[in-house]
Formats: C-alpha cells, structure tokens, sequence
C-alpha cells in the first residue's frame, strides 16, 4: 500500500513537471496597449493611470507588453474608434507586436439629481475596445462599453472625480474580462 502511494505522488509530480514544462516552452505573442483618454477631463494623468494599470495587470505574464508610450502620443490626439482595421493597423504597424489592444475613453455622461436633504449623482464612462490581430491585419473584436456608477449623500458632497474613478474602474473591469476572453495566446 505504502509502494502504490509512494509510486502515485512521483506520477502526479511527474505530471505537474511537465506540464510547467510546456507553458514554459510556449512562446508568448507580443502585445501593444494603448488607452486613449478623449473624456476631457481636468484629471487626464490620474484617469490614464488607473487604466494603465488595469490593463496590463490583463496582459503581463501571458504576453509581451510593447512600450506604447511613442504609438499613445500619436494616436491620443483623435477619438480612433470609428476608423478602419486598415487605419488602426498602420498607425501602429512599425510595433512589431502580434496584436494590438486598443482602449477609448469616450467623454463621461454625468447627471445629478438633488432633494430636499439628499443630493446624488450618476456617472456613466464609456470605453471602446478594439483588438486588432497585426500579423493577418484583421479584427478580433470590437465593442463600446458603459457602466453608470450612482452614489448619494446628504452633505451635497459627492465630488466628479470620484465618481468618475468609480465608472472608469467599473468600465475597465468589464473591458479586461473582454480581453481575456477574446485575446488569443
């Protein structure tokens, strides 16, 4: 009974080792992510992080990350999420990366709504998403995203910015499970 166990732990660690082995072989593809902030709004830097963030903790480990830095200053001058394949793939296309995860940040929609005590707000970010295959210059996926965040206070208190962080992170929560998802190894 000892001999079969002893003989069932080496064949189970046998097993993990090689499957580490293959994950281990397997080449990563390389992936450019650039974040678009078209909101307008005065916390560009703050908002531009927090989506950083977000998305590459989605990509780094599976993928190689590109520096986008050199592609976001191009491309952050203009909204890009009713251009072509063709367009967003030449704006890109010296990268050298497989595939190309683009993020835009639409202006937020903002309403507010007051009472005799209580004062709330609503705060809707919008984000488009578009994955772009570079080495066949095609789709994967294309999509536009809102989330509306509402909080509520009786001190006339509830700051834009926070709430606007708030439907940002909602947002980009829904677009990195996109990514995930349609993103191929």
């Amino acid at each position: 009974m000892r001999a079969c166990s002893i003989f069932l732990c080496l064949l189970v660690l046998m097993v993990f080792t090689g499957s580490i082995q293959n994950v281990q072989a397997r080449q990563k593809s390389s992936v450019l992510v650039i974040f678009n902030d078209q909101s307008g709004r005065d916390h560009g830097e703050r908002i531009r992080t927090i989506a950083h963030d977000a998305l590459y903790r989605k990509v780094e480990g599976i993928y190689n990350v590109i520096e986008s830095k050199p592609y976001e200053e191009k491309i952050n001058t203009a909204e890009h999420m009713q251009d072509t394949t063709e367009i967003l793939c030449e704006s890109v296309k010296d990268s050298m990366a497989d595939y190309f995860i683009y993020v835009e940040l639409m202006p937020f929609q903002q309403a507010e709504g007051y009472d005799l005590i209580w004062h709330s707000k609503k705060m809707t970010a919008n984000l488009g998403l578009i994955i772009l295959n570079m080495k066949d210059g095609k789709e994967i996926f294309r999509e536009t995203y809102s989330v509306e965040k509402e909080d509520d206070t009786d001190f006339f208190i509830v700051g834009s910015p926070s709430m606007a962080r708030k439907s940002l992170k909602g947002a980009l929560f829904t677009v990195g499970e996109a990514i995930s998802v349609h993103l191929p190894l």
